[in-house]
């Protein structure tokens, strides 16, 4: 059975709670649902995931690649105390980006505890939407956490 209902509380609450990428996002899949051309191996699911990983990285590399920011500016802002430390929490969130995916990769469930998490702390305490990859590495990192206890 598709899961309308489930995707249509979803762009409802990400209406509601102005996430654009969440409303976006459910309203694609809808459509696609619909249409009967959703990916429905978890093969070919990974293939999408993967994909938007490297979309967005594009994303973060096209001030660079545009010529916006060159490598004097990078020299300059990295050798002060607020880049030193956005370098080691860059570091940090790129290996926690790692194991979120891995997380997600091996128990696509984890998805709807992050998506419904984010919609509450965009909806309730006006919070701002990180993305999945941020909260899933988040997730692994306290999951790893716990079972090491």
């Amino acid at each position: 059975m598709r899961s309308y209902p489930l995707l249509f509380l979803i762009l409802v609450l990400g209406f509601l709670s102005n996430n654009r990428l969440i409303y976006i996002s459910a309203g694609v899949l809808m459509i696609f649902s619909l249409l009967g051309i959703l990916p429905g191996s978890n093969a070919s699911q990974n293939i999408i995931l993967d994909t938007g990983v490297i979309l967005l990285v594009i994303g973060v590399l096209l001030p660079l690649a545009a010529g916006n920011i060159c490598a004097r500016d990078v020299y300059r802002s990295i050798f002060t105390l607020e880049g030193l430390v956005s370098f080691l929490v860059g570091i940090a969130s790129a290996v926690m980006a790692r194991d979120g995916i891995n997380l997600m990769k091996g128990f696509p469930g984890v998805m709807i505890g992050l998506l419904m998490g984010s919609i509450v702390g965009t909806a309730f305490f006006r919070g701002i939407p990180t993305g999945p990859l941020v909260a899933a590495g988040l997730a692994a990192f306290i999951i790893n956490l716990i079972k090491k206890i």
